[in-house]
């Protein structure tokens, strides 16, 4: 085999020019095509290349081995950062055990080569394996960590918790859970406008006007949230997609698993983040920090993306693009980890509590030795709650940037655990992303990061709004409500007759005015049909304008919160209103005001 180099391309390796010519004679020549996703592979996928070479040597009774990257194999090639990369590392592997050169990547080359015409002379491999072998092996285990400390196994336990039951056996035992006819929330999906787009890819939504109100009332309440913690917090927008010739956004990304969004461009690959975690640990890692800042935090409701099987799509809950208000803590050392984990931790319950449920705990933890690290914290936790929880430890040899993981499960309407909040213990991002902070003495060090989803992602959030709703409906018999200040349309004015229509128009300015949403159904309906459509619609207060109504200061009023018609003065409406919301964000209707300007949204 001889070669001599030629012309570079765009992706050349610098040269030395002792290596511009070469020349050996009884040498195995592996001409070698690396591909997509080849590098995400790893280790294991190198040493198998590596002893297919060395078998065939062997056989062929060759000493000398030469690489010769050779992108002619394959129409499916990995970026050159990336081949080079797994060139220098298979190299590596066949010198092991052999005289290895590697012929130069990225020059067009002359060659000439002198076959023997054996019948093991001409051979081809194509060299792959499965996405698990990446992955060290092992099982998960799953236990009960009693409020005593003790450990229970998951088949023996007994509790009537329902939710706890559904989510140790979902999780530990793999067995169906809930009903399997068709979710109720989906009724309020269709009636506010949630559907999925059909113009793009699977598990992606499209908000028509009320939802798209909801979903951003949803917004600036996760904000809101954040805002009360008491944190330093950094709020925060960036890009949705990321190179993976990054070594910390490809290392992260392979910890991440298989559920990765990609793309190529100017053949480069790209995977599009799953959280917010790239585009703030980025910005952070050139952030000058000190100790006396800390603890901080940067937050961003960030658009996320994530390739959930298409079957297994379901609206609000398992999308492939999604918006998770994602808040990252910087804290100095796990004494302010611990803190303020705990802190994160009330305020996830204190939030699912205000919307009138309640959690179960799912406990992941990255090892064994991680479990002992942190039992007497989680213990804590378990006891200030009164609860048991479900710990789920990885195998050995997992590798997860995290330590303590903990997922918090709601019971649905059809008797499913639903994972809602989340909080996280990060020990290795910091390292990964080069985060630094000065302490006292001007020294560097790597902070400990906790990530929280404290209300969940926007679309779970509102998940957990529909489920709700429809459990309360169906618990008390009475017409399911959302909270006041969640509803699309607080209020809507019903005028019986042509005269009516201006003091109906009058009250609704003013509630608009006074930072509610007010609608008013002018068209040409009986005032039957048009409470009934109200009802319908789960307005919060419906108004009839009637004779009485221009003469006195009473309205009539129907509260579907409380199910009741009530005589109420325009400033005791007001003062009910203000009360129910006191502590929400407001926005205006997304809508016209005269349901006669709004257009028919239903197909």
């Amino acid at each position: 085999m001889t070669y001599e180099i030629r012309s570079a391309t765009k992706a050349a390796e610098e040269l030395e020019d002792s290596a511009k010519r070469y020349s050996s004679d009884d040498i195995l020549v592996c001409f070698t095509s690396v591909e997509k996703d080849d590098f995400s592979k790893g280790d294991a996928l190198v040493r198998k290349a590596a002893e297919e070479v060395h078998s065939v040597a062997e056989a062929v009774g060759a000493d000398r081995i030469l690489i010769y990257p050779y992108a002619h194999l394959s129409s499916n090639l990995a970026s050159p950062k990336d081949a080079v990369r797994v060139l220098d590392a298979f190299h590596k592997a066949v010198s092991e055990e052999h005289r290895a050169d590697r012929a130069p990547f990225g020059w067009y080359k002359a060659f000439t080569i002198t076959c023997k015409g054996h019948p093991l002379s001409e051979l081809s491999r194509s060299v792959d394996i499965e996405k698990t072998e990446t992955r060290k092996k092992g099982e998960d285990r799953y236990f009960i960590l009693l409020r005593n400390g003790e450990r229970a196994r998951p088949e023996k336990y007994l509790t009537d918790n329902r939710c706890f039951m559904a989510m140790v056996r979902k999780e530990a035992l793999r067995e169906q859970v809930g009903s399997s006819s068709a979710p109720e929330y989906l009724k309020l999906c269709k009636k506010f406008g949630i559907e999925w787009e059909k113009m793009s890819d699977a598990g992606h939504e499209v908000y028509h006007p009320n939802a798209a109100l909801m979903f951003d009332l949803s917004m600036d309440y996760a904000r809101q949230v954040i805002s009360g913690l008491g944190l330093s917090v950094f709020s925060v927008k960036g890009t949705n997609m990321f190179s993976l010739d990054e070594p910390a956004v490809r290392e992260h990304a392979e910890l991440f698993g298989d559920r990765l969004y990609t793309l190529e461009s100017d053949s480069r690959q790209y995977v599009l983040r799953y959280a917010a975690c790239h585009q703030q640990f980025s910005m952070m890692s050139r952030w000058n920090i000190s100790y006396r800042q800390m603890p901080l935090a940067a937050f961003e409701i960030a658009d996320a993306y994530r390739y959930e099987q298409s079957g297994e799509t379901m609206l609000l809950f398992r999308l492939r693009r999604l918006n998770m208000p994602d808040l990252h803590v910087l804290c100095r050392d796990m004494t302010e980890a611990y803190e303020w984990f705990r802190k994160i931790h009330d305020r996830i319950y204190a939030e699912i509590e205000r919307i009138g449920t309640d959690y179960e705990m799912l406990v992941n933890v990255s090892s064994e030795k991680a479990f002992e690290e942190n039992r007497e914290f989680i213990l804590s936790l378990i006891k200030e709650k009164g609860k048991d929880c479900l710990v789920h430890i990885y195998p050995e040899g997992s590798n997860f940037y995290w330590t303590v993981n903990i997922e918090y499960h709601l019971l649905d309407q059809m008797g499913r655990a639903r994972e809602i909040g989340t909080v996280q213990i990060d020990t290795g991002n910091a390292k990964r992303f080069n985060i630094t902070y000065a302490d006292s003495e001007g020294r560097k060090n790597y902070p400990i990061i906790l990530h929280t989803a404290i209300v969940g992602t926007i679309e779970r959030f509102m998940y957990a709004m529909f489920d709700q709703a429809i459990r309360r409906a169906a618990e008390s018999g009475k017409p399911g409500y959302l909270p006041f200040w969640f509803t699309p349309e607080q209020f809507r004015l019903l005028p019986i007759s042509e005269k009516h229509s201006a003091r109906a128009a009058e009250i609704a300015k003013l509630l608009n005015s006074s930072g509610f949403r007010a609608g008013v159904d002018d068209r040409e309906l009986t005032i039957s049909k048009k409470v009934r459509e109200a009802k319908q619609d789960w307005v919060s207060f419906v108004i009839v304008v009637g004779d009485r109504e221009l003469s006195s200061d009473k309205l009539n009023v129907y509260d579907r919160e409380l199910d009741v018609n009530r005589d109420l003065t325009l400033p005791a409406l007001l003062s009910e209103a203000e009360r129910r919301s006191s502590e929400y964000p407001k926005r205006q209707l997304y809508l016209p005001v005269e349901l006669s300007r709004r257009v028919d949204f239903s197909t």
